[in-house]
């Protein structure tokens, strides 16, 4: 159905769209973002006549940009694609981009140039349409609880919320989803998932990659800041977020953000650094940079209270995998023999993603023993990457996947600590050393807790 404008003649024809990528001749564009909207060009699920527009600084023709991707895209799906030279640091020569009814506009630049992107926005008069306009914004939003406030006090000035589309391309996940109806659509687990039957939860982002060739966004970035603030704490917050009244956008939020106001750092955090990190290109030779991160957070609220969420994120470890491992307590009175672990509740977000329910079953035989049985269901395979959502959720106005305002400073509130550097620090942020292909460094960390290593 299209939403219709009138004309002089009292005709009415479709409302035009475009999309506004900046940053068109960067990596990510070429890498993530016109291949996710081809996906869903091919799925038929981009808006009725959408004009997708490359903006940069760097002069190009629509065929040179096209050389700059670098992808098998056909003639169908190229002819919807325009290039479009202007400064997004000059509100004048923004005026000169195509116009359009609807229009979205996404911030593929650095992430010190948002705040005067949104600002040179608005004063080119592009975003005066709260229901018409929109701006998505890649990640990181700040650098810190500091800088983050900071932006989001000129993006209030200039944007209404519901314009504004903070990216965690984790939400985007079709598995990170399904923590929502995995939770929510059950009532075998809804019950169990508190503080009375839950003894821990234990949330893993490990890599066995260094930093590829991006070891100089890594050395002002460090754990906390790629992983921590934002995938993990968007993870937590969705394992332990009170049901929604609504499976809307707007409760969806309103529940993270509680969550995470009641949330803090315990007391058991260790940071890590690879044995070879230092000797990347452009990291300094004295760096403390943390490549690795684990640590206790709790939840001050009545679901959660004493229960500690467990997190390991870190580079250059013996398995890639993002995990959640939901510990139950063990039963008051053991009357079987054989019971060896606790049960226990794993959602693999990726790799080969899948939930398994490990519990206790009778061992066959003429005795009382039980073993541990496995219930698995494997996730389809076939699920879109992450921008191919938030591509789709954008265009269609939803704002289900994407990070509320609230959500960012509270996340940086969490992890202000661990930013600190220096001997002034309440919390150690100096890294141990760890030898690549290992947990971190576990004579430290091997005290946290007794870790379901991912395999």
């Amino acid at each position: 159905m299209y939403t219709m404008t009138q004309t002089n003649t009292m005709e009415t024809e479709p409302l035009t769209k475009s999309l506004v990528i900046f940053g068109a001749t960067g990596d990510l564009c070429r890498r993530k973002l016109i291949p996710a909207l081809h996906a869903l060009y091919c799925k038929n699920l981009l808006p009725k006549g959408l004009k997708i527009v490359g903006a940069s600084r760097t002069q190009h023709t629509l065929e040179s940009w096209l050389e700059v991707l670098d992808g098998e895209y056909g003639d169908d799906f190229t002819e919807n694609l325009q290039y479009h030279p202007c400064n997004l640091s000059d509100s004048e020569s923004l005026k000169t981009l195509p116009k359009a009814d609807d229009m979205t506009f996404f911030l593929s630049v650095p992430p010190e140039r948002y705040g005067d992107a949104i600002i040179n926005l608005k004063n080119a008069g592009l975003v005066e349409d709260p229901d018409r306009t929109r701006v998505i914004i890649e990640k990181p939003f700040g650098h810190d609880l500091k800088s983050a406030e900071n932006l989001q006090e000129c993006v209030a000035k200039n944007l209404r919320e519901k314009q504004v589309y903070r990216i965690d391309h984790y939400l985007g996940k079709d598995t990170v989803n399904n923590i929502l109806a995995t939770r929510f659509s059950n009532t075998l687990l809804e019950p169990l998932w508190n503080r009375k039957y839950i003894d821990e939860v234990q949330i893993f982002a490990t890599e066995t990659i260094g930093c590829e060739g991006r070891s100089q966004y890594y050395e002002t970035a460090g754990a906390v800041r790629d992983m921590l603030q934002n995938h993990i704490l968007q993870v937590l917050a969705l394992i332990a977020m009170e049901p929604p009244c609504k499976n809307t956008a707007k409760e969806i939020r309103r529940e993270k953000v509680k969550v995470l106001s009641a949330a803090r750092l315990g007391e058991k955090y260790i940071a890590g650094q690879y044995d070879s990190y230092r000797d990347e290109p452009g990291v300094d030779q004295n760096s403390t940079t943390p490549t690795n991160v684990s640590g206790d957070i709790y939840i001050d609220n009545w679901r959660w209270r004493d229960v500690p969420f467990y997190f390991m994120t870190g580079k250059k470890m013996p398995y890639q995998c993002v995990e959640v491992v939901v510990k139950l307590k063990k039963p008051p009175l053991n009357l079987f023999d054989g019971h060896q672990y606790q049960d226990r509740i794993v959602m693999r977000i990726q790799p080969d993603p899948h939930l398994d329910i490990r519990i206790d079953m009778k061992s066959p035989g003429l005795n009382d023993k039980v073993e541990t049985a496995t219930l698995t269901h494997n996730y389809s395979k076939n699920a879109f990457d992450g921008y191919v959502k938030l591509f789709y959720d954008a265009l269609n106005e939803d704002q289900s996947h994407f990070v509320h305002s609230e959500e960012v400073l509270e996340s940086w509130r969490i992890v202000d600590d661990l930013l600190c550097t220096g001997d002034h620090c309440r919390v150690r942020t100096v890294p141990y050393l760890y030898h690549e292909g290992t947990w971190g460094p576990y004579h430290k960390t091997d005290f946290i807790t007794d870790w379901d290593y991912p395999s």
